[in-house]
């Protein structure tokens, strides 16, 4: 085992809704598809996205575009906590959606 091996991520299995799901933490070489400076709206709705496909196996677009959006919320929420992510993008993404439910 190498020096690095330690800190290899492990899954997080979470419960959303009563249901659990098991999340992978995102990898270095994926953090281009997940950072972008000052994403618009779709850009931060794209990355919200991309990184539920990296981190729920299974995961496609269509499931995801037919999430109901308290999911979609706690799934991102969820990923950020796992990796240590402060995501203002997501935040903004989030206070957005939240908006729209009321």
């Amino acid at each position: 085992m190498g020096t690095l091996d330690k800190f290899l991520g492990t899954p997080k299995e979470v419960e959303i809704l009563g249901e659990k799901v098991t999340l992978v933490p995102i990898k270095v070489k994926d953090l281009g598809k997940v950072i972008k400076q000052n994403p618009t709206e779709e850009e931060v709705k794209q990355i919200s996205k991309e990184l539920i496909k990296l981190s729920v196996e299974g995961s496609t677009d269509e499931i995801i575009d037919n999430l109901p959006i308290e999911v979609f919320i706690k799934l991102v929420d969820e990923i950020n906590i796992l990796n240590g992510f402060k995501d203002e993008q997501a935040d903004r993404l989030k206070k957005h959606l939240e908006q729209r439910k009321q």
